[in-house]
């Protein structure tokens, strides 16, 4: 007669569970882990200034005065925000970065679209277009400064002896021409980028939508309109956030041509916290302009984040 003995389950016990349980949180934290180092000099890198900058302006700080800062509360934005001047800075700076945006999207639309079709020597097109993006910005001011010298620059001789101008203006010196002069060469610097990024987008647009648009009858036009800004609206939000972003924080730009002159009329919020901080010697007030830009950036980020990664949630 034999016997059948049935297998029972065996049971973990208390102390397996609990060392699975730890095996799954490490395995959990490994990835935290990896980027722990990074996490960490970045906290020191940005978050070391930026606490810092938003603690000096609340101080009444000043390099004549070193160690002896004291609390000033809030009087540095009172005062901040009492000033014409900083109210007229800010506003430059919005039309700045406005200008900015309308002329390199444009153009960065322009140059994309263009590309995009089949052209003959289009990769030794696409090489040479992004040149202007990969010079350091003081190459770029030396170049320009050249070209816009009003004595021997190439541009001024060229409208002299074309004759579409007998005294063409000093560029860099003339508060009407100045601003719209800086917006242009940055465009020339910066725009390559924006059409790059722009022709990523477009090249991601299936073919048999602009096949579809076109059996339906639509122009050109239409096509662009209706086909190609909705599907490259993610990378559209991508130039715009860096290109205003860019134009904001834009220092060097701005000091090697005209150190925000002349007579203010190229002063923008980073200079004008530089001026503030090393040519005034108030760290208090220029830190609280730091902020302000700060503010305006983190504004921009939270922007972006909401409107284009929350458009890709609700798609998902």
């Amino acid at each position: 007669m034999s016997t059948i003995t049935s297998a029972r389950p065996e049971t973990a016990t208390p102390g397996a569970t609990a060392a699975r349980r730890r095996r799954l949180r490490a395995r959990r934290l490994e990835p935290f882990a990896y980027i722990a180092p990074a996490f960490v000099a970045l906290a020191v890198i940005i978050g070391y200034p930026v606490f810092n900058a938003i603690g000096t302006s609340f101080l009444n700080a000043s390099l004549l005065r070193p160690g002896q800062d004291t609390f000033a509360g809030l009087a540095n934005y009172s005062n901040l925000f009492a000033s014409p001047t900083f109210w007229t800075v800010t506003a430059r700076t919005l039309v700045w970065a406005g200008a900015a945006l309308v002329v390199q999207v444009g153009l960065g639309l322009l140059i994309a679209t263009t590309l995009n079709k089949r052209l003959l020597a289009r990769g030794a097109i696409r090489t040479t277009l992004i040149v202007p993006w990969v010079v350091p910005t003081v190459l770029v001011a030396l170049i320009w400064r050249f070209l816009l010298d009003p004595v021997s620059g190439p541009i001024n001789s060229v409208l002299r002896s074309s004759g579409l101008l007998d005294d063409p203006p000093v560029w860099l010196a003339d508060p009407t021409w100045a601003l719209p002069v800086l917006v242009l060469i940055s465009a020339w610097k910066w725009t390559p980028f924006t059409a790059v990024i722009l022709l990523a987008g477009m090249q991601q647009i299936p073919p048999e939508q602009y096949e579809a648009a076109m059996v339906d009858g639509a122009s050109p036009w239409q096509r662009f309109f209706h086909v190609t800004i909705p599907s490259i609206r993610t990378s559209l939000a991508l130039v715009t956030l860096t290109t205003i972003s860019g134009a904001i924080n834009n220092f060097n730009g701005i000091w090697m041509f005209t150190r925000g002159g002349p007579v203010g009329a190229t002063e923008i919020l980073t200079t004008y916290a530089y001026r503030t901080a090393f040519m005034e010697f108030d760290f208090g007030k220029a830190s609280a302009i730091s902020v302000v830009i700060f503010v305006l950036m983190m504004v921009l980020a939270v922007t972006y984040f909401y409107v284009v990664e929350g458009r890709k949630g609700e798609k998902r």
